[in-house]
């Protein structure tokens, strides 16, 4: 825990900062090993979420478009090993959500894939991925259960605001928005992996 918390602390501080780039590059590519320390992954679909996380993370320190298509390539490939693992976790009678939350995402993505311009189909085929984890992350039941969901619905408040500060905001308001995305992912992907790790704890 303390590795994990310390290394999200001090990129989410060098993420605020300007002239800061090799010092994340240290700091943002540990982020997701250190994670694999605290929570070793021992589901095929949460070691895939972690390894797209990670790669991920390395493309999104690049400032191009090309850096910014890898890395949407790269979460989108780990959203996908969530929702398999996540989906193993669930249980019948459990998808009232589900539907409510894929309306939500479709909408979401509509508006940033309209935004995003040149890139809309990749941004709004992202963002329905990202959708239907967060839906596949609400019918999981068992140890851990509101954990996991918790830190699903954050890793969307996450990418939203990275959203938002890419393609809808400018000035200060983007400055603010960006100051929001890692501290929110860092603390989404913490608790998904530790939710979905936790055995004999209550619901």
């Amino acid at each position: 825990m303390k590795l994990y918390a310390v290394t999200a602390v001090v990129d989410s501080a060098m993420a605020t900062l300007r002239s800061t780039k090799n010092v994340r590059k240290v700091t943002k590519t540990a982020l997701m090993p250190a994670l694999a320390v605290t929570s070793p992954p021992r589901d095929p679909g949460m070691a895939v979420g972690l390894a797209g996380s990670w790669a991920g993370d390395v493309a999104l320190l690049g400032d191009s478009d090309r850096a910014f298509r890898t890395g949407l390539f790269s979460f989108l490939v780990a959203h996908l090993g969530y929702t398999a693992a996540l989906a193993r976790r669930s249980r019948p009678g459990t998808r009232k959500a589900v539907l409510p939350i894929v309306a939500a995402s479709a909408a979401g993505a509509a508006v940033f894939a309209r935004a995003a311009g040149p890139m809309g189909r990749p941004v709004g085929l992202y963002a329905l991925t990202l959708g239907t984890m967060v839906a596949a992350a609400s019918t999981v039941r068992g140890p851990g259960a509101r954990r996991v969901f918790g830190g699903a619905a954050l890793f969307a408040v996450s990418d939203a605001l990275l959203g938002a500060s890419r393609f809808v905001l400018a000035g200060r308001a983007a400055r603010v928005a960006s100051a929001g995305v890692m501290p929110t992912y860092a603390a989404a992907q913490w608790l998904i992996h530790t939710g979905f790790a936790r055995e004999g704890d209550p619901a």
